[in-house]
């Protein structure tokens, strides 16, 4: 008796998933023509395709997993205390970033700041606004990708109340968070050498597609590792 709810649930996620990817398959069509038609006008010649794809990488995996992502029902004093971890994650996650800059020792260079370039979509339009002090440059891809990574990590701080594989669950946000900060310090630094630094991008995207998928799937993996221990 239970095998036709069952396979009644299996046949109703499997047209949900269906209809999602359609729906995607139309929005990376939409940026495609984005893309192509900025290049027309411009007149940019793109050398390396990859730098142009990889934005849609971090915009797509950040904005899929957010709508798809289960988020648990719990009382409004823990929900206020994952919202506050989850800014100030996102506020180091945006410092390390380069997306917000603080004039701690002195005034930044350059004063007050208020500017829009026009990049390539995805690494543009670029959003730049600051005073001396303080100065916040939005980058389309990694706004996103940031904001995405946040809200994963909000969504696995609630989940944590759950007893069952909660220390599990805890330690792979942990995970998650730590490669998420690491990221852009690794794009950032000269301490590798000369072919790492050229990677950069490669391995930032690597490590957020990794990252993404670790906060995700953070009950599956949970279960996973549970199993083995």
């Amino acid at each position: 008796m239970s095998e036709a709810p069952a396979g009644s649930r299996l046949r109703r996620r499997l047209l949900d998933e269906s209809a999602a990817i359609r729906w995607w398959c139309l929005v990376v069509a939409g940026e495609i023509a984005l893309v192509t038609a900025y290049l027309s006008v411009t007149g940019t010649i793109v050398t390396e395709p990859r730098y142009v794809v990889y934005p849609f990488v971090w915009i797509n995996l950040g904005v899929w997993a957010m709508l798809r992502v289960d988020v648990p029902s719990v009382d409004s004093r823990h929900r206020a205390v994952a919202t506050a971890v989850a800014a100030v994650y996102l506020l180091v996650l945006s410092w390390a970033g380069g997306l917000v800059l603080l004039g701690v020792s002195g005034p930044l260079p350059g004063g007050a700041v208020s500017s829009i370039h026009w990049n390539v979509p995805g690494w543009g339009p670029t959003l730049v606004y600051g005073t001396p002090r303080l100065r916040l440059t939005l980058i389309p891809f990694k706004f996103v990708g940031y904001v995405a990574m946040t809200y994963l990590v909000y969504v696995r701080l609630l989940d944590a109340t759950r007893a069952v594989l909660s220390g599990v669950l805890g330690l792979v946000s942990c995970v998650g968070c730590t490669f998420s900060i690491l990221l852009p310090l690794l794009g950032a630094t000269t301490l590798f050498g000369s072919t790492l630094t050229g990677l950069s991008w490669d391995l930032s995207t690597l490590v957020f597609c990794l990252t993404v998928a670790l906060l995700y799937w953070a009950d599956e993996v949970g279960a996973a590792v549970s199993c083995r221990l």
